[in-house]
């Protein structure tokens, strides 16, 4: 059972929360609930941090389409706010992720500052005061470090939203990582090791999102110890990496922290964002050649060195996870129909993970426009191997510890890949994590930092050939995002845009 909802009503006129334009929500009316006449109770304090947690859809609504403004899919649909920014003609302007994504994270921040600042005048049960506390820090501390991932520095703001908060300057992205690392801390002295209230943030998820945070700014071995923590929390490998993403198997031992979703009244649109055409979904999200060519040989060798690859029958002997994450060409759909005939735009592919279709089995399709139950997993416990492996083999080379950990993602039940070869080279090591995270991780938000955080984004992505044409990927602009154009229209604003872009 789900146990976070929206509070839609409170949150709007309890929180007081927009984006950095700080509009103030004036409460006139003696029917609607007042910051006055609120934090007051225990209930109130949990409906505050409930609708926290509720602007975690801002983001968590979009994670997937991350990918298709990298090279791992293709998002059909210009109006949907991505396609531009894949291609390379976004600008302060838009397309509408380019605002949206600052707005939502904004507002975020706002509603947890509120938390973190009201809570103590609450009479309520200590140690639930301080897990609130914890989780308001979490969420902040998560809304944060997806800022910086997109626009670098940004407003460090620390108090409940103010008007005079829309004249701040950037704060630069090293002081904001460091308060994120230290709301981190804080969070995991506080927080519960397991959430008796399902989908709450808990030690792991702090550390864990630590760990991410330091291994995304090159902090090494600080990255290697904060994950290396989390690998003796008790998480492991679900047997099942297809089974890992069905609605039946949420908050399974690998998950550490998601989104929560339930169908229809708290739902989310990616069944049929990802969904094939004519089975139900839009097909808005279609993988690319370049991730389906990165799936390797049943040997571990790449399709361009294994003797087992057969051009005829380019799918077979391939990773597991290919056919576990992706519908290809001369497979059905949904038990009977030719996937070649649902595909749109002609891409060839469809994505199965994150939907519950299968070559085998019939599930009828959600009709729009209602919404799915399926949880959104923001971190898991194969994810924290890599970030192991990686931040270890940067810290002290590739170690005993760094083949353990990518071998474990490697030999889950279901996949069963041969182990890293023996005697890799730091350099070598690199490429096999780097080649590990891509085809372990799509479509859950991270393939688009990977290859800015790598400095390899103009390599991969530029020049890439879509049914919109060839992509373009400026390394003097393209690796952030533009402060949002609106936001300069404020009067006073001590805000600078990023390089390449014009106000």
């Amino acid at each position: 059972m789900k146990t976070i909802k929206k509070y839609f009503g409170l949150v709007l006129a309890i929180l007081i929360v927009s984006s950095c334009t700080k509009d103030v929500l004036e409460v006139s009316s003696t029917t609607q609930i007042s910051a006055e006449t609120f934090w007051k109770t225990e209930s109130d304090a949990l409906l505050a941090i409930d609708g926290t947690y509720s602007s975690l859809e801002n983001f968590v609504e979009n994670v997937l389409y991350l990918d298709a403004v990298a090279d791992n899919a293709y998002n059909n649909y210009p109006w949907e706010g991505f396609k531009a920014i894949a291609d390379g003609t976004h600008d302060i302007w838009g397309p509408w992720a380019v605002g949206g994504f600052w707005r939502g994270l904004y507002s975020g921040i706002g509603r947890a500052n509120t938390v973190i600042d009201n809570i103590d005048a609450v009479e309520m049960d200590a140690d639930l005061k301080t897990r609130i506390k914890g989780e308001a820090l979490f969420l902040r501390a998560y809304f944060y470090f997806q800022l910086t991932e997109h626009y670098g520095g940004v407003p460090l703001i620390l108090e409940q939203p103010k008007l005079e908060h829309g004249q701040l300057p950037r704060t630069a992205k090293d002081a904001v990582i460091t308060q994120i690392v230290a709301d981190l801390n804080a969070a995991a002295a506080v927080l519960p090791s397991s959430a008796s209230d399902v989908g709450r943030a808990t030690k792991g998820a702090a550390v864990g999102l630590k760990a991410r945070v330091l291994l995304f700014n090159e902090e090494w071995a600080a990255a290697a110890e904060a994950a290396g923590d989390v690998m003796g929390m008790g998480y492991s490998l679900f047997p099942s990496y297809r089974e890992l993403f069905l609605e039946e198997n949420e908050n399974n031992q690998e998950v550490i922290f998601d989104a929560q979703y339930i169908s229809p009244e708290v739902g989310n649109f990616y069944e049929l964002y990802i969904g094939l055409g004519s089975g139900g979904g839009w097909s808005s999200i279609v993988p690319l050649p370049e991730l389906v060519d990165d799936y390797h040989m049943t040997d571990g060798k790449s399709i361009d060195e294994s003797p087992m690859y057969d051009s005829d029958n380019p799918y077979e002997n391939r990773d597991p996870r290919l056919k576990q994450t992706i519908f290809v060409p001369g497979t059905t759909y949904n038990n009977g129909a030719q996937v070649d005939d649902l595909l749109t735009f002609e891409m060839g592919f469809g994505f199965k993970k994150y939907t519950p279709y299968d070559e085998n089995t019939f599930v009828t399709p959600i009709p729009y426009p209602t919404r799915g139950g399926l949880n959104v997993i923001l971190l898991r416990y194969a994810d924290i191997l890599l970030m192991y492996a990686e931040a270890q083999n940067e810290a002290s080379g590739p170690d005993g510890s760094v083949y353990d950990a990518i071998n474990q993602v490697r030999s889950r039940q279901s996949v069963m890949m041969p182990p890293i070869p023996a005697g890799l080279s730091q350099d070598q090591m690199r490429e096999v994590i780097r080649h590990e995270r891509r085809v372990e991780l799509p479509l859950e938000g991270l393939r688009y930092s990977d290859v800015r955080r790598w400095g390899i984004a103009e390599e991969v992505m530029d020049g890439i050939n879509d049914p919109g044409g060839t992509r373009s990927f400026n390394p003097g602009r393209d690796y952030l995002w533009p402060i949002p154009g609106p936001e300069f229209d404020l009067p006073d604003t001590q805000l600078e845009q990023n390089p390449g872009y014009n106000n």
